[in-house]
């Protein structure tokens, strides 16, 4: 009996861990739309990996804009794929969002995508996640 109680009490400590290890970190940028800029570029990598700033697996570009590539955060994969938005290398993009500092380099969060005619939103106005309320991108 006392061994199925430990068993418990360690089964919760360990799914309370996880849970609290699966959002964003304290630690990580937000999005501040005082740091807002427009950037165009062109698609140089794309990658998937779990992400600080949404606190799940995301999308990440490697835009080059310029002389420079500029790391920019879209959104959780399942945001992005949800709602059928894919990108692919040499894309060109202009992309509206937040300048931060990120693992010791610049990096953007987006807020707004555009692809040739076709806008996608990931953030609000006021830079909410879009994929934590049921608001599907727009295109314009």
């Amino acid at each position: 009996m006392r061994f199925l109680k430990v068993l418990t009490v360690a089964a919760f400590v360990l799914i309370t861990i996880l849970i609290f290890q699966t959002g964003p970190h304290q630690g990580s940028p937000k999005y501040n739309t005082a740091t807002e800029v427009k950037v165009e570029g062109v698609v140089q990598d794309i990658q998937q990996y779990w992400c600080s700033i949404s606190g799940e697996k995301g999308t990440h570009l490697m835009l080059k804009t310029g002389s420079d590539v500029l790391e920019i955060h879209l959104a959780p994969d399942r945001y992005l794929r949800g709602n059928g938005i894919t990108f692919s290398p040499n894309d060109h993009l202009t992309v509206i969002g937040s300048i931060v500092m990120y693992q010791g380099h610049d990096a953007m969060i987006a807020r707004e995508v555009t692809r040739g005619a076709e806008t996608f939103a990931m953030r609000r106005i006021d830079g909410a996640p879009m994929w934590v309320e049921s608001y599907a991108p727009y295109v314009r």
